[in-house]
């Protein structure tokens, strides 16, 4: 089986290899939010517990899927050099593969997990267990899924302007800011840190969809995500300690340790988010003006509703530094999905002459919010 057609349409394994991504997201998502609540609720255990293979299962899923597709990629590519220009786009490794750049990110990301993983359980080994998720290993860990994460979304952004590569961003975009909250645990103050990320995660969205509906679908799906952390982490941690015969320990709450501490609001900031940009597109404006704006509103009411949400008492400080970039994020994220844009079918050849032509950063609100 190939992986391009002439038609510039995706070869279903591409396509199975970014779902496959997907669920290497979503195992990282559950796994994490499994293993805190493991740790909170029943104490130390052995470094092989079912959290813990969860969450490697991730990786290896995403390096595995991620070989497969450059071996693919490299076995089209020299049967024929050209066929590369009905994919996305895709780099030159070693001189001798021809990796779709997605695959190989997330690739890259599998790797550096699986040994910070390995580094993980000699830490435990050396050090016993840790006193802070901010341990050097698990900073490893969450830049090795972070870049799982960027992986995926450049896999199914390379798909095309197509509705399965909008599917694919906008689900992805929510699983993994689901997992951000382990990977800025050393970035608190959280209402400043996610601010920030998620409105560069939303404008992106909808810079990458191009269409309406996008940015509150992803809203609604961490949402959902939310939900199901909120209950599944305390069930299957009793389950699982039930099924060892372990107690929980005294006195614990029955709340999830983790997703409590989720930007409930993130859902009702995403419908926001897109409503504003359907009413400044209609009055014309362009995206140097009206992604700014949005951002500088959207920043300050997550920062506002998202600080009682934590517990924390409003700072001044920390509400004009969230503003302040949280406004700065969404443009980030806006051009970000410029450039995602270009990784599309037709922009997978070196040449500069076969190259698809750049999409202008100008070129308005319209056709970003239009199907």
């Amino acid at each position: 089986m190939s992986t391009s057609t002439t038609s510039g349409r995706p070869d279903r394994a591409e396509l199975v290899g970014c779902w496959l991504l997907s669920v290497a997201l979503l195992a990282t998502s559950f796994g994490v939010v499994w293993d805190v609540q493991w740790h909170d609720d029943v104490g130390p255990d052995t470094f092989f517990t079912a959290p813990h293979m969860l969450i490697y299962a991730a990786p290896t899923l995403a390096g595995l899927t991620g070989v497969v597709m450059v071996l693919m990629r490299t076995g089209v590519w020299r049967a024929d050099p050209d066929s590369v220009a009905a994919t996305g786009r895709s780099v030159t490794v070693l001189r001798v593969f021809r990796a779709p750049i997605g695959f190989f990110v997330a690739g890259v990301g599998a790797a550096v997990e699986l040994i910070y993983g390995m580094i993980d359980l000699w830490w435990h080994t050396v050090y016993g267990f840790d006193v802070t998720l901010n341990s050097p290993p698990h900073v490893g860990l969450s830049l090795g899924g972070l870049t799982i994460c960027v992986g995926t979304v450049l896999a199914f952004t390379a798909l095309g302007d197509r509705a399965v590569s909008r599917w694919g961003v906008a689900l992805s975009v929510a699983t993994s800011l689901t997992s951000m909250m382990f990977a800025l645990f050393w970035a608190q103050p959280f209402e400043v840190s996610m601010t920030a990320v998620a409105l560069f995660a939303l404008l992106m969205v909808a810079g990458v969809t191009r269409a309406t509906g996008w940015v509150t679908f992803t809203g609604l799906v961490f949402g959902a995500l939310h939900a199901i952390d909120w209950f599944f982490a305390p069930w299957i941690t009793r389950v699982y300690a039930e099924s060892l015969g372990m107690s929980l320990r005294d006195n614990i709450s029955g709340e999830p340790t983790l997703a409590s501490l989720y930007p409930m609001v993130l859902p009702l900031i995403a419908v926001l988010v897109e409503v504003a940009l359907v009413i400044l597109r209609r009055r014309g404006l362009t995206p140097r003006t009206a992604v700014p704006a949005v951002s500088a509103v959207a920043a300050l009411a997550m920062v506002l509703l998202y600080t009682p949400q934590l517990g924390n008492g409003f700072s001044p400080l920390a509400i004009v530094l969230a503003t302040v970039l949280g406004t700065a994020a969404g443009p980030l994220g806006w051009s970000a999905a410029i450039a995602l844009r270009r990784l599309g079918p037709g922009a997978g050849v070196s040449s500069p002459a076969s190259a698809a032509p750049a999409p202008a950063p100008e070129s308005g609100l319209r056709p970003a919010m239009e199907v």
